[in-house]
Parts: C-alpha cells; structure tokens; sequence
C-alpha cells in the first residue's frame, strides 16, 4: 500500500476509525460473465455470496491479525465490508502497522466523519422533532347527539362545543385565511408574543356505540409546536389523553382521522354518555404567522380511516398516478433508503415499511444470520444498532418522496405501495456499509441524499465508491443519487468535481450523445422548480471527471485503481468531455412530505428531487421485474422530457422524468445472455412482453435518441419474430455470422409489440429500450 506511519498513527488516533482495502478487487465484467442468464433479483444473491466468498479468501491473513489483536485488547469493532474485498476496525498504531505489511493490502486510511449536514443535500434545513408532553386541564360540556356532523357553515359555534382559552387565545369561526368552504374555526392569540392556548370540547353521547370514528380537516400557520398541540379524549370530563397529536403540519387543509375505538381501548376508558373530545392549540401569535384551523369534524362510524390521499402536484407532473391507475403502485419492490434515518412510524410510512422476514423481534438474536441482531426494519450504521429512528428530519423527508402513502392526507411518494428499509448513516464507511446491506437483503432500488464532496478532508474516496457501485450493477441493482447543492459554488466545489460523490459515478447505460465507456449503477438526480420546470441552480453542475485525481490535488491520499480513468477531463482547464452527468431531473423546493412529528412540510434541494427519482425506479422495476439497471436507465433517460439545451446536457441531464412514458419502454423487453457474442456463435435472446403478445426484432448499427420511440438509425433489418406465451415470456437462438470484419463492431437491437392491454397503455406499439451487443472474436 501507500500508507505511511504518520497515515497509520492517523487512523488509529481514535480507535475504531480505519478502514483497509485489499488490492484484489472482484470486476463487473467477470461477475456478470459468471453468472450468466439470471434474472435481476436471482443475480443479486449470487453476486453476494461471490463477493463475501472472495473477501473471506483473500482477506485470511488480515482476519487472523485482526483476530489476534481482540485476543489482546488491541482491537475492537471488526466491521466487514465484503461489497468493496475492505473491513472496518478499531486498532492500535502497531496492529494497523502488521496490517500495512501484509501482501495485498492496498490502503489503510481513517474514518473521518463530519457533519450530518454535510453530506445531505438539503436546503432550507430540516426542523428538530417536539417532544409531546401532558394535556391542558379538562373542561367539559352537555352531551349533543351521535353521529355528529359539524362543518361551521352557520357561521358560529354550536351548543355542542365548550370554549376554553387562557392568555389572550382565542377559538371562533372566521371567513378569513382561505376557509374550507366560507367558515372554518380558528384557534390563536389575538395578541402577538403573548403565550396563549385555545381550545374547543365537543361532548356525546356514546354509550354502547362501536365503530365510532373521528375524522376532520386541520391545517397549521407556521405554528411551534407544543404538548397541547392535539386531540384528546376523556370519559368524565375531569382527566384528559392525548390521541393525535396536532404538529408539524401543513399550510393547506390536510385529513385527518383515528379510530376512536382503537384510542379508547388502548387508555383504558370507556364509552359514556358524556364523552368528551378536545381539540387544543398552544402558542403566541395570531394567524397567519401561529394558530390552528378546523373543520368538517365528524363523528360517526366509519370515518375513522381518511379518505385516499390526494397526490402531490410533483408526483402528479412526473405522471406516477397514470401507473397506479395502470395497476403499479410500487407493490413487491423494496427500497433502501440509506440517509439519516427515518420516523418510520409516521402514518403514511409505517405500512410502507419494510419488515425482514429472516428476523423475530425483539428476541436479541441474528436468526437471519447477517451480523445483525434484530434488523426488523433496517439498520444504524452509525450507532452500530438495529433502530434506525433519528431525530433529524432529512431521512423521513426523502422517505415520503419515495413511499408516502396519503394515509394522513397527501400523497407525497412516487411508489405509495412500495416498501422501504430504513438505514441510517454517517460517512463513507457507514454509505458503503448500508449499501452492502441493501444487497445483502435483496433490495430492488437505492436512493441516497447523501454525498461526498471535493472539499472534504480526506477528500472522497472516489475509486471505492466506483468499485462499490459497479458490484451494485452486477448485482442487478439501480441506484439514485443527489449530486449536491454547490452548482453556484465553482470556485470551492470546481468542475469536474462539483457533481458529488457517489452521483459522478456513470449510470448503467451509455447515452448516445455521451462518451462511451465504463458503467455502474447510478444515476445522478439534478432539481428543477415545480412552478415552471425551471432550472434549482444551486444543482450540481457536470461534468465529472474519472482520471488520475493527482492531476488536480498532488497530496490525494487514495490510493487509485486505473481501470476508472475512463472518462479523462483533462485537469482543471479540461480539453476533454469526461463523463456527462446529472442523468435526469425531477422536482425540488416546496415539494411537500412526510415530517417527523407526523404531519407534512415541504423539501428542498437535490436531496428531495432524488428520492422522487428512487420511487419512479420502483415502479419501473414493477412494470418489468426482468429489466436489468441498463434498460431501466433506458427507458428514463430516451423518455424524459427535454429541457435546457437540446439533448443531455450537464444541467438537466437527459431532461424531466416522465414515469409512464419510460414505464411504456419497459412492457417489452428484449434481452441478450451474452452482449459479447463471438463471431459464428449463437446468441440467446430471452424477450418478454404482455402475454400472447407477437414481438419484432430489428436491428441496426447505429443508434438514436427519439421523441418518437424508435432509436434505430435506418437501414433497419428484421431479425426475428417472437410469439410470447400466456406467461408473457419467449426464447430465441440467433446465429452470428462467422465474419471477422465485425468484431468489435456494435449491433443495437430494438423489439416492438402491438399493444393488447390498451387500457393500461393506451394505443400504438410498445417499443422496447435498445439492447447493445458488441461482437468478439
């Protein structure tokens, strides 16, 4: 390695913050020859168990070193990292010194972590969540009818509310700030920077009910939050519980509802005939800066449960509900979710949540086998345990964009019915772990709002996060990624390096208008304006640079692997086009999801228009479960929607996703097992499509990017027809031509069906996304 002692003495000065990384690294190339024919999920757990298999071999001489040093106290937190042939350790300066020695260890360097908000690429910064304390002193009033139904429209209180206030809080219905129809209640101070509280009791009778269900609409000024910030529920009028809490929510109307059963139960109370229900606000301005506003409050079974969620203007205009009325929703695709961790527990996330079928909660052992002890929804890689909640917002935010569900009101995810694992992370070390788990675990999709950037010190391992990424493709695994918010910051984040790490790492397919070289499984995800598509300028600007990073810092101190100088810029003044990145654009700022305290505000920056990215990934991977990461990135880069100059450029990318649109490239698919044929071989292709479908094939040397769907350049050949059977699924053998002159030559094949199910797609052929086969000798 190119390790000095001073280096060593570095990643031992705290004891449990170095990683090592062996020289012999597992190729994209050779894992994919190795296990050829396999579908996308079947893939990941092969390339999983090659790559632990070749970690545990050639790392033996270090895990006995390793091993030895625990014996003596000298070591601790042994951490493997078999995704990039590393490990992760706590040592001694003499420990990591044996290390350094042994043949085939290729660096040693510490673990440095920064910051949470360095690495999230968020703007504004996130709210910290309240903590929810005792109710306000009961009050209570006679009992009025069930079921019950108050809208305001009389334009004042009714008999069946009691009013109570201290301070100078006020609760009335108003006409002002946007009702919901002409009247809403208000709850506030009526004089600025005075604490106050305000709320309003609703009595009934309910004996003997059941299915008694409470449902009504809220929205919140700006408001703090505080513990009498909620609904709350009495049997006799003298002690109060809290039920739903009434924070961290939304400037517009939202639904909210409970099962009043459920609550009642849970406390231990009973119903009676004078049953009391309390809505209260605790703050110290008027509206619009605090307050509360109510209305349509109903009481009455069956309303426990809010009506379906309205979806967002964003998800509306990146057009996921034309899949969920498709029959995709995102059902049967797991993504991780590696940031901050997340309240998974919010109502629009909790069912989204994944639930690992290999563990028993809560019985203190790893009955999955994976060095987790009950990893139920996820993991913390940074704490090193199995709850990954965090009390910074970040990752509940990019978690609603990815699966919120509207169970609380607004849809806010691409994939409502997907499922997330949650994992919570730091630096590097920790990114590259939770990405090895996402494998481990057989996630579909990955989307991270976290990155790493130029200015770090150390700065980015940028060879590790290449090498890791192309072990997520060979794993059949795509990959969303923010690119950072220093698109206005050249001077400090300076081109080629703005675009952060690992979003400068090349997507799964090569785009036509860009250079022509080495893949992995990201996607960089730049922002655009909701309001008018315009450009987030503080995006991260491309290009991206894989060459020799010494070029442009002399004292680098990863040590780099020369198979990713792939995409050479040519030093800080250029020359050469290095790799064209972000990949496509999707909606940030003011885009609205899920908040830690259960309610809804809105989200800015790369890291809210990646997990949108992520989502749409989900649905695409329902839409055709046997697409690998090159035709998903197909379908989104050929479809989006072009915007600042023509083709991909380094701001837009590719341009705005367009879901549906990219979901339509993917009914068809055509699929070649060896995409390196030899010359006077037969290759197989495996073409899938709606069931009884008849699918064409055609091919041509050059290749296109298209509005109309067709990216073969003309003259164009008719290879072969292909009769799909009633599971949707054909096989081909196509000979190739035993003829030297093609060898290294590229063959661009496109399969096209006339559509069956013209309800869900609508009319004209379905055109696949091209697939790129290059003849050997």
């Amino acid at each position: 390695g190119q390790n000095t002692i001073e280096e060593m003495a570095l990643a031992a000065k705290d004891r449990g913050c170095s990683y090592l990384v062996m020289s012999d690294q597992l190729s994209l190339t050779e894992l994919e020859a190795s296990l050829p024919g396999l579908s996308p999920r079947a893939r990941r757990a092969g390339v999983a168990q090659k790559l632990k298999d070749h970690a545990a071999q050639s790392q033996a001489v270090v895990r006995s070193i390793l091993d030895m040093g625990i014996g003596l106290g000298a070591v601790e937190n042994v951490r493997e990292l078999w995704i990039g042939n590393a490990i992760g350790f706590s040592a001694s300066a003499e420990i990591i010194e044996l290390l350094a020695e042994i043949e085939g260890v290729d660096r040693i360097r510490p673990i440095v972590i920064e910051d949470a908000a360095a690495y999230q690429d968020v703007t504004p910064a996130p709210v910290p969540a309240p903590a929810f304390l005792a109710p306000a002193p009961a009050f209570g009033a006679a009992s009025a009818s069930y079921p019950f139904l108050e809208d305001f429209e009389s334009g004042s209180l009714g008999s069946a509310w009691t009013v109570a206030t201290s301070g100078t809080g006020y609760a009335s219905v108003s006409a002002d700030q946007s009702p919901n129809g002409a009247f809403q209640l208000l709850m506030a101070s009526s004089v600025d920077n005075n604490a106050s509280t305000a709320s309003v009791t609703l009595s009934l009778d309910l004996t003997g009910q059941t299915d008694v269900g409470v449902r009504y609409q809220w929205k919140e000024f700006g408001d703090e939050d505080n513990p009498e910030d909620g609904v709350f529920v009495s049997e006799d009028g003298v002690s109060y519980f809290l039920v739903q809490a009434l924070v961290g929510g939304s400037t517009g109307f939202v639904t909210k509802a409970f099962q009043l059963d459920e609550a009642v139960a849970e406390l231990g109370l009973s119903y009676t005939s004078n049953f009391h229900i309390r809505f209260s606000w605790a703050d110290n301005y008027d509206v619009p800066t605090d307050g509360f506003g109510l209305d349509d409050i109903e009481v009455a079974p069956g309303v426990g449960v809010p009506p379906p969620g309205v979806p967002e203007p964003n998800i509306v205009q990146l057009q996921a509900p034309q899949l969920w009325e498709a029959g995709f929703d995102g059902s049967g695709i797991l993504i991780a979710n590696i940031d901050s961790g997340a309240t998974w527990t919010h109502s629009d996330l909790e069912a989204r949540t994944w639930t690992n079928p290999g563990e028993i909660a809560g019985n203190g052992l790893d009955d999955d086998a994976n060095g987790k002890i009950d990893d139920i929804v996820g993991w913390d890689f940074s704490a090193n345990n199995n709850d990954p909640t965090s009390f910074d917002t970040h990752g509940t935010l990019t978690a609603g964009l990815m699966v919120g569900d509207g169970t609380a009101g607004a849809i806010t995810g691409m994939s409502p019915g997907g499922t997330m694992a949650v994992c919570q992370i730091g630096g590097e070390f920790n990114y590259w772990e939770a990405q090895q788990y996402a494998m481990d675990i057989g996630a579909d999709v990955i989307s991270s709002s976290h990155s790493y950037k130029w200015p770090f010190v150390p700065k980015p391992d940028y060879s590790m996060h290449r090498q890791i990424c192309a072990m997520e493709l060979a794993a059949g695994i795509i990959h969303a990624n923010s690119i950072g918010n220093q698109g206005l910051s050249l001077t400090t984040y300076p081109i080629p390096f703005n675009v952060s790490a690992p979003g400068n790492c090349p997507s799964p397919w090569n785009h036509p208008e860009a250079v022509q070289a080495g893949v992995s499984s990201v996607l960089g995800c730049s922002g655009i304006h909701v309001s008018d598509d315009s450009l987030y300028t503080s995006s991260g600007v491309g290009p991206a640079a894989w060459e020799d990073v010494t070029l442009y810092d002399a004292g680098y101190p990863h040590v780099q692997d020369p198979t990713y100088f792939d995409y050479p810029y040519g030093g800080f003044a250029g020359g050469q086009p290095g790799l064209l990145k972000p990949d496509v654009c999707t909606y940030t700022d003011s885009v609205m999801s899920t908040t830690n305290s259960g309610g809804y505000t809105t989200f800015g920056g790369t890291s809210a228009a990646t997990p949108q990215l992520g989502g749409g990934m989900m649905l695409l991977r329902q839409v055709q479960p046997e697409a690998f990461p090159r035709h998903v990135d197909a379908a989104i880069q050929l479809t989006a929607f072009d915007l600042g100059p023509a083709g991909k450029d380094t701001r837009y990318g590719a341009g705005k996703l367009q879901i549906f649109d990219a979901a339509r490239r993917l009914v068809t698919l055509g699929r070649a097992a060896d995409r390196s044929p030899a010359i006077g071989s037969t290759l197989t292709l495996d073409v899938f499509g709606e069931a009884g479908a008849t699918v064409f094939g055609f091919f041509s040397p050059e290749l296109v990017v298209s509005p109309n769907d067709w990216n073969l350049v003309e003259p164009t050949f008719l290879f072969g027809v292909f009769p799909l059977d009633a599971f949707g699924e054909g096989s081909v053998s196509v000979p190739i031509p035993n003829v030297p002159t093609i060898v290294d030559v590229a063959a661009h094949l496109q399969f096209g069906a006339t559509v069956i199910d013209s309800g869900s797609w609508g009319p004209g052929p379905l055109l696949s996304v091209p697939e790129t086969i290059v003849f050997t000798n």
